[in-house]
């Protein structure tokens, strides 16, 4: 199913042009692994990377994340860049890649680190335009993001029914009840969600719902 653009870059915390810059020339920074053609997918791996990479923003400079990305695709077989954590000194001087879930330090200075953990990168934070970023989980209270649910994509909580399924049905004037009539796991709490959902996404991108 995958994440177009406008959604990977509202649960990701960038913008639509940076995520275009990020796939183009040479060599890119990150293309999408669900489907790098029109429509354009990303996948849940893609989205880590780029709220890892949203996350680093306030530490690092994107020349330094992009030349990270290249040295570690030039010394290996790299997996997806969602299994690495890029880590670094305090200073910004120096990113280096880790992998697993533990604590890495720098040790270039006693007392200068900066670490980000899987708890960074999955709640809220500070996206690229100084917008706040939802947690991926829970992106909205009825809404819920699990990889192993439609690939990843946002489902009304407990779930298999896509978060704009509902936004849609909702905005056509279908009430809670209306749309319970069709979807009768889907309570109000979720028809509440998936519009909230769906107005942070288009807020984010600036499009008027």
């Amino acid at each position: 199913m995958g994440y177009p653009e406008g959604l990977t870059a509202a649960l990701g915390g960038v913008t639509v042009h940076q995520l275009r810059g990020w796939r183009a020339g040479t060599s890119p920074l990150l293309v999408p692994e669900e489907n790098p053609e029109r429509p354009l997918r990303y996948s849940f791996r893609d989205l880590i990377a780029i709220r890892t990479f949203a996350a680093l923003r306030t530490g690092f400079s994107l020349q330094k994340i992009r030349r990270a990305v290249a040295n570690l695709h030039r010394l290996s077989d790299v997996d997806h860049l969602a299994n690495y954590r890029l880590v670094g000194d305090g200073n910004g001087d120096t990113i280096v890649w880790a992998t697993g879930e533990g604590s890495v330090d720098i040790l270039k200075r006693p007392g200068q680190r900066l670490i980000i953990t899987m708890g960074d990168v999955f709640g809220e934070f500070i996206g690229w335009n100084e917008a706040p970023v939802v947690p991926l989980r829970s992106p909205k209270p009825g809404v819920a993001i699990d990889p192993e649910t439609l690939l990843g994509f946002p489902c009304i909580e407990n779930t298999r029914i896509p978060y704009d399924t509902i936004a849609d049905l909702a905005h056509d004037g279908l009430q809670a009840d209306d749309i319970a009539y069709f979807y009768p796991s889907v309570g109000e709490a979720g028809v509440t969600g998936a519009i909230a959902l769906d107005r942070y996404v288009a807020d984010y991108n600036g499009v008027a719902v």
